[in-house]
C-alpha cells in the first residue's frame, strides 16, 4: 500500500498549471492569427470583387457609347456634340456594391465618365477611320475618407463607323 502512496505523491508525467497556461497562450495566439489572416483575405477577395465589377461597368459603358454613336449619331445635334465631348467633369454615378441588402448607407458608389471622342481621320483614306473611347470609372474603398476616389478603372476602346 505504501508503494501506491509514494507513486501518488510524485510528478511522474502530469502537467502543471505554468505548462497549462503556456499551451492555453500558444493555442489562443495561433487561433488569433488565423482569423487575422482569413480577415485580411476577405478583404482582398471583396476588393477583387469590386475591381472586376468596375471593368464590367467600364466595358459596358464602351458598348452604351459605341451603340450610340454607330445608330444614331448626327454631328448637327447638340446633344449628340454634347455627348462626344465627354462627361468628365460631370460624371454618371453608378451603384459598385451593395454590401449589406438590409442597410443603405454602406452601398460604394462609383463615378463614369467618358473622355471626349474625336473621330480620326488617317491620311490615306477619306472619311473618319475610328472614334478613340476612354472610359474610367472611379471610386473609393469603406474606410477611406478621400473626396476624391483613388481607385481607378481606365477601359480605352475603338469604335469603327459602319461599312469598313
Amino acid at each position: 500500500m505504501s508503494v501506491k502512496f509514494k507513486k501518488w505523491r510524485q510528478d511522474e508525467g502530469g502537467i502543471d498549471f505554468i505548462q497549462l497556461i503556456v499551451g492555453l497562450m500558444i493555442i489562443s495566439i495561433a487561433a488569433v492569427g488565423t482569423l487575422q489572416a482569413l480577415y485580411y483575405g476577405y478583404d482582398q477577395l471583396d476588393f477583387q470583387m469590386r475591381y472586376r465589377k468596375a471593368i464590367s461597368i467600364a466595358r459596358s459603358h464602351v458598348e452604351y457609347i459605341q451603340g450610340r454613336l454607330h445608330s444614331d449619331y448626327s454631328d448637327k445635334r447638340f446633344s449628340d456634340l454634347q455627348f462626344t465631348a465627354g462627361n468628365l467633369n460631370n460624371p454618371d454615378i453608378k451603384l459598385l456594391d451593395q454590401r449589406d441588402p438590409s442597410r443603405d448607407y454602406d452601398d460604394i458608389y462609383c463615378e463614369v465618365s467618358h473622355g471626349p471622342m474625336v473621330p480620326v481621320n488617317l491620311p490615306d483614306t477619306k472619311g473618319d477611320d475610328y472614334w478613340p473611347i476612354s472610359v474610367y470609372v472611379r471610386w473609393s474603398e469603406p474606410g477611406e475618407n478621400d473626396v476624391v476616389p483613388i481607385h481607378m478603372v481606365h477601359f480605352a476602346a475603338r469604335m469603327v463607323p459602319a461599312g469598313f
